[in-house]
């Protein structure tokens, strides 16, 4: 099943809230990135992460990523994504 990237919130003031321990904002009527990783909106929307083809990874996700050890279930975690994604 293929996430979207981006959703709309329903909310009519920005709001900051903690979900499993990452920081989500929430603004009415503008669309915002999802990370395709954690399905959590970034902080700074779209300048908080980076795309591959299309889609959207958070810098937390990316931070662990990078940080992933080789063979560790993290690690492979992210192998099995960018193969989802790029097959």
């Amino acid at each position: 099943m293929m996430k979207d990237i981006y959703t709309q919130t329903q909310i009519s003031e920005e709001s900051h809230e903690k979900v499993n321990g990452h920081e989500t904002v929430t603004n009415e009527g503008k669309l915002l990135p999802v990370c395709y990783r954690c399905t959590q909106v970034p902080r700074k929307g779209l300048y908080d992460g980076f795309r591959v083809e299309g889609m959207f990874f958070c810098s937390d996700c990316q931070l662990e990523l990078f940080t992933a050890e080789q063979g560790s279930p993290e690690y492979q975690e992210f192998i099995f994504l960018m193969k989802e994604i790029l097959s």
